[in-house]
């Protein structure tokens, strides 16, 4: 039996559109936008350092992954 994504994300969409508000009465203070600037940069330098202490290994995998390919 084949999926169809469409229909999952219509029943999706329809789904949030139900159970989401219509109206929204809330507040949004200043600290709030510079704790969510802080978690992007947080989230941004655990990328790097990730990436700068496995670049063998993904360096690595990219050459073989290719070289198969070229090789085929």
């Amino acid at each position: 039996m084949k999926h169809d994504y469409k229909d999952s994300i219509i029943i999706l969409g329809f789904g949030l559109s139900v159970l989401s508000p219509s109206i929204a009465y809330a507040y949004i203070d200043p600290g709030t936008g510079s704790m969510m600037i802080q978690a992007l940069l947080a989230i941004i330098a655990t990328v790097s350092v990730s990436v700068g202490i496995f670049w063998k290994h993904i360096r690595s995998f990219f050459t073989r992954l290719f070289r198969r390919n070229n090789d085929e």
